[in-house]
């Protein structure tokens, strides 16, 4: 009983921390910052945003794109291909990052996609 008690723990353990593990620099870098980390903060974190605009209320917005391009696997198990994962973060007219969201996509076998993610961030024209 104690040995299956101690196993069921262990389990629980390690798949906590292997969503940890997971889960984007970025993602948890955002996690941690928002509602104090400053515009500047984050600029010297995540580096020179891909798109910026503002909400109809003069709020900043920044769009980061970060593409991985896998070539190493061609395999039976996976092909070579891209992901983008986009983040769309909102500050408040102080420079406070408010709110941020995530989308990711697979390019399957594009490793030089057009877009990033379907149904994301569109530049003012």
């Amino acid at each position: 009983m104690k040995t299956a008690m101690v196993a069921a723990l262990f389990g629980l353990l390690v798949v906590g921390s292997s969503c940890t593990v997971l889960v984007s620099k970025e993602t948890r870098y955002l996690k941690a910052a928002k509602d104090h980390a400053t515009q500047e903060q984050v600029h010297a974190r995540l580096g020179e945003p891909k798109y910026t605009s503002v909400t109809t209320d003069g709020e900043p917005i920044w769009v980061y794109q970060v593409l991985f391009v896998d070539t190493g696997v061609n395999n039976q198990w996976g092909t070579p291909g891209a992901w983008c994962d986009e983040y769309v973060l909102t500050f408040d007219k102080q420079g406070i990052l408010r709110d941020w969201t995530h989308k990711s996509e697979g390019h399957g076998g594009e490793t030089m996609p057009t877009y990033c993610v379907r149904d994301g961030f569109k530049p003012p024209a």
